[in-house]
């Protein structure tokens, strides 16, 4: 209950409108019974004339229905996998991406309009870190909505032993030296973070919309597997998908409870670089980076 009926053989045949051609087919293949039924009847096969019309036609025929047959395999087999691939691209996904990394670094090389980054750990963001600079000189903005290591949303998920902080500063130093080189502003070029679990890693890359799920298997180090280690999809813009997985960022945004102020980022940034601090210390440290948003604004 509940399930949809598959279609038998002759169900998809019909469906991907190839009836005729089997018809046709199953036809020829009776004419060539009967020829060779009639060429093993010895008053037949005695007539030199034809005896001669005979093999050549169950041969002919045999050679048409062999011709046919294959042609109707290779029709089925395509029309199966477009009928697949319409159905992808009316739900919303464009290309499936099993190395995500290599599928954002072909997008970023050519971004120049807006970049949005969410995640926990920024283990695959840090890796992309010289693209993301060198998308934001080009002109990019950026906002990024983090599940940070101080949340319980961030506990939940990873626990208390993740080290994290490293990554943030080296992704953060880097996009705030992009910002300060262009002169764009705080709006521009955003960081927020969210007390609660993000469930998709979401990367847009101008237009361009990628995602995958979160997962909670473990790698045989016992770690949880990394967004980029599972498939990822390219989405379809204009697409419900594609609204859906907007949508869903941008309620993420307006619900995030801390923001990072530049200003303050760069003198915890120093801090943390010049002292060997353990991993709660530096949480701490990069903690007095971050403002309350509601406060925040209220006092603007």
């Amino acid at each position: 209950m509940g399930m949809h009926k598959k279609m038998n053989i002759r169900e998809r045949i019909k469906a991907y409108k190839l009836s005729t051609q089997v018809w046709v087919a199953e036809i020829m293949f009776v004419i060539f019974v009967l020829s060779l039924i009639a060429y093993q009847i010895p008053a037949l096969r005695e007539n030199e004339v034809v005896s001669n019309i005979l093999l050549a036609l169950f041969t002919s025929l045999l050679v048409t229905i062999f011709t046919l047959t294959a042609d109707i395999i290779v029709n089925y087999h395509n029309r199966k996998n477009e009928e697949f691939l319409e159905d992808l691209h009316l739900f919303g996904i464009q290309h499936l991406h099993r190395d995500k990394k290599e599928a954002l670094k072909t997008l970023l090389s050519e971004c120049d309009r807006i970049i949005w980054i969410s995640g926990y750990r920024l283990i695959l963001t840090c890796e992309l870190k010289k693209d993301i600079y060198d998308s934001i000189k080009r002109g990019a903005d950026l906002k990024a909505i983090i599940c940070p290591p101080w949340s319980d949303a961030f506990k939940m998920v990873y626990g208390s032993n993740e080290k994290v902080i490293d990554n943030y500063l080296k992704v953060f130093s880097i996009i705030n030296k992009a910002r300060k080189e262009t002169g764009k502003t705080g709006k521009q070029i955003e960081v927020v973070f969210v007390d609660k679990p993000i469930f998709s890693d979401t990367y847009r890359v101008d237009q361009h919309l990628i995602t995958g799920p979160y997962m909670h298997n473990r790698d045989p180090e016992y770690r949880r597997l990394m967004a980029k280690d599972f498939f990822s999809y390219n989405i379809v813009r204009k697409s419900d998908l594609y609204k859906i997985v907007e949508n869903e960022y941008e309620t993420l945004y307006s619900e995030a409870k801390w923001r990072l102020n530049w200003d303050k980022f760069e003198i915890v940034y120093n801090e943390i670089e010049s002292d060997d601090k353990r991993e709660s210390e530096k949480i701490n440290t990069f903690f007095r980076a971050c403002e309350e948003i509601e406060i925040m604004d209220a006092a603007g």
